[in-house]
């Protein structure tokens, strides 16, 4: 045992287990001070017992206070330390206060610890904790319907990041999914597009990324060719359409991009499809391409040369050849791409992408082709000029063919 100045104490509220001191007892310790046993200190100086006989020894004018010290190697312990001594000797803890308590380490320890160090029973613990283990098993019914919904993850994967069984994830799946295969903690009400023409009179979300894709389009994408906790794939992330779409809708996603914008690191995945498909990507149900539309996209994204939107037209499309093959391979059951043609500002001369495409992708058949007219003038004065002085029509939509595996 030792001796540390009263002054040197650190009292730390946050800590200590009570929720007002008791006058009376102080007043009483003061008397008698020579018999009080020794307080409880950690190795910084900090109360963790011994609040009462501390202030006993200031009325009763002492300078210096017996001490035990305790080496502590964390918050949890501290704070454990703390109210398992005030539970079980001098002025004890009410029930108020080691409810308090309970509830506060809900998660930190186990109702057999919360029970053990309170001295009371497990089943006064779990009453205590009942609305603490409510949400808490709310909390990571979410979280687990979150992760298993980023199609990277697999229900083994997920055990592991959670450190919970395999069987527990599967079980919080399925109680979680309605009858129509929904997550209940995902959804907005959506309204289908009834025709093959596609408008929007403006973008429909925040994203500043270079040729976002209109969250509507996405949203009637998913809707007429997907199904619930289908796997959508998508290695044009850009700015997290489809992440944010697929969420909404209970669509498992694996998003992926070159170059991951900052704020989307958690959903999508760094990764170049010009180096094939990710290892870790399960068998799509859709896979969604909305490639840099070439000589449009010229240095739009970046200034690489592996650019899609700046390489050659052979280079352009011996890329996408590359990506349709490894995909058919797959055995992929539905591919959609979305593009404009592109025409030459200078002669105007044509280039049909979805032509180019079809002709590559030879076990598919076009199942249906979206018209989505941009929502805005796409070519300057200048370029009106000269189209109207060759007689040229400007092309002002995009398109957005599905096809489907024969």
């Amino acid at each position: 045992m030792s001796t540390i100045s009263v002054k040197e104490v650190v009292f730390r509220d946050d800590l200590y287990p009570r929720f007002e001191p008791n006058q009376a007892t102080i007043q009483k310790y003061s008397d008698s001070v020579e018999y009080l046993p020794p307080i409880k200190l950690n190795q910084n100086n900090i109360l963790i017992d011994g609040f009462h006989r501390w202030k006993a020894f200031q009325i009763a004018g002492m300078m210096e206070i017996p001490c035990e010290i305790i080496e502590t190697a964390s918050e949890k312990e501290l704070k454990k330390l703390a109210y398992q001594f005030n539970s079980n000797h001098g002025l004890q803890l009410n029930n108020d206060e080691k409810r308090k308590y309970a509830q506060e380490m809900f998660g930190d320890m186990s109702v057999k610890e919360m029970s053990l160090v309170l001295g009371v029973t497990e089943r006064v613990i779990r009453v205590w904790t009942e609305t603490q283990a409510k949400a808490a098993k709310e909390e990571q019914a979410r979280r687990v319907c979150e992760l298993y919904l980023k199609a990277w993850h697999t229900q083994e994967s997920i055990a592991d990041v959670l450190g919970v069984t395999h069987k527990t994830i599967s079980n919080i799946i399925a109680e979680n999914l309605g009858k129509n295969g929904k997550f209940s903690f995902f959804t907005k009400t959506f309204t289908p597009l009834l025709y093959t023409i596609w408008n929007t009179p403006k973008q429909d979300n925040e994203r500043k990324h270079f040729g976002a894709f209109p969250e509507v389009f996405m949203e009637n994408l998913l809707y007429y060719h997907t199904e619930p906790l289908d796997i959508v794939f998508d290695p044009f992330g850009g700015g997290g359409t489809t992440v944010d779409v697929c969420k909404r809708m209970h669509r498992r996603y694996y998003v992926s991009d070159r170059k991951v914008i900052p704020g989307r690191e958690s959903d999508i995945r760094e990764h170049d499809i010009a180096n094939g498909l990710p290892e870790d990507l399960q068998k799509p149900n859709l896979v969604f391409l909305d490639p840099p539309y070439w000589k449009q996209a010229v240095n739009k994204y970046s200034e690489d040369s592996e650019d899609l939107g700046n390489m050659t037209l052979e280079e352009y499309n011996l890329s996408m050849q590359k990506l349709f093959d490894a995909l058919s391979d797959r055995k992929v059951e539905r591919i959609a791409v979305v593009i404009s043609p592109t025409q030459y500002p200078n002669d105007f001369e044509w280039v049909d992408h979805t032509y180019d495409f079809d002709k590559m992708l030879k076990n598919y058949s076009i199942e249906i082709r979206y018209i989505l007219p941009y929502s805005t003038e796409q070519y300057n004065g200048t370029m009106v000029n000269k189209a109207k002085e060759r007689n040229k029509c400007l092309s002002l939509n995009r398109d957005l063919v599905v096809w489907k595996r024969k």
